[in-house]
């Protein structure tokens, strides 16, 4: 999943860079006080996103900030958005994923070193967390995924929908009405454009090692014709648009930075995401 949802930087006002930038610096603050200092190792740029989503939500008094010293960057205090609920929310629901996640990477021999590395430390961040029916829905939805993967199914759509309900509960657990089915939809849509665009970002990869892939038994492992490509783009920005119709719906109000920010993600970032996709590229060169 990491390392999908991301905004367009080039495109962001210097004031909502410099907010998206106070929620990162929060996350990594509650990582450290919640889950273990070494716990800010699986800090991705999608926690962020779930952590905004789940902000729009909460009060107006949900946004102090604070200067924070930072070994990253120790020459100049980063402000940090002070932890709120949707921080920590964020925190404990992306430790069980991360855990679940890797624990599926070291069976399929993924990321060698990196899962060597960090499985531990996503384990000992599990044990800080206590949401058993979140926890028993990422196993079984990633076991769902994982059972398509030992039959070859060839069907994309399939493992999309379980790591789109995977997704969509993450985002909406512990709400209710409106909101819960808001964080739903956009959860769900997410989870179906990552799964299918990391199919079809390691397309290449996963026919030279000889490792599952649904679009490879979809093309019979053949190099993807423009017209692959283009049909696999069209599937995922159907996705995309209707993740941006929840999005639409969400009561802003005068929180213009966080719409600006969200909207940023979903109608820029996630398209630059998949200009794998076309013939030429751009890359985005932003970093925190």
């Amino acid at each position: 999943m990491f390392g999908y949802v991301k905004p367009k930087r080039s495109e962001m006002l210097v004031k909502d860079e410099a907010f998206y930038r106070a929620v990162y610096c929060g996350i990594c603050q509650s990582m450290k006080t919640e889950t273990g200092i070494l716990s800010r190792a699986l800090l991705t740029y999608d926690s962020v996103f779930l952590s905004l989503c789940r902000m729009v939500f909460l009060p107006d008094t949900a946004f102090d900030r604070r200067d924070i010293f930072c070994p990253m960057h120790p020459l100049k205090k980063r402000n940090a958005l002070v932890p709120n609920e949707a921080i920590t929310y964020t925190v404990s629901a992306f430790s069980i994923l991360s855990y679940y996640k890797m624990q599926d990477d070291k069976k399929d021999n993924e990321k060698k070193f990196a899962t060597a590395l960090l499985l531990p430390v996503s384990k000992s961040a599990l044990g800080h967390t206590d949401m058993p029916s979140l926890e028993e829905t990422v196993k079984s939805e990633l076991a769902a995924i994982a059972a398509l993967e030992a039959e070859n199914s060839p069907s994309v759509d399939e493992g999309a929908e379980h790591f789109g309900q995977l997704l969509a509960e993450i985002f909406a657990y512990g709400t209710e009405g409106s909101t819960a089915t808001l964080l739903r939809q956009t959860g769900f849509h997410l989870g179906k454009f990552i799964y299918a665009a990391d199919a079809a970002e390691d397309y290449e990869k996963d026919k030279k090692e000889g490792k599952y892939n649904p679009f490879l038994l979809q093309y019979g492992k053949a190099p993807l014709t423009k017209e692959n490509k283009e049909s696999i783009k069209t599937g995922l920005l159907l996705e995309a648009e209707a993740l941006s119709r929840a999005l639409e719906l969400y009561p802003f109000g005068k929180r213009h930075t966080l719409e600006r920010i969200l909207k940023n993600v979903v109608y820029l970032g996630l398209p630059e995401r998949i200009r794998f996709l076309d013939e030429k590229k751009e890359e985005d060169h932003g970093s925190l």
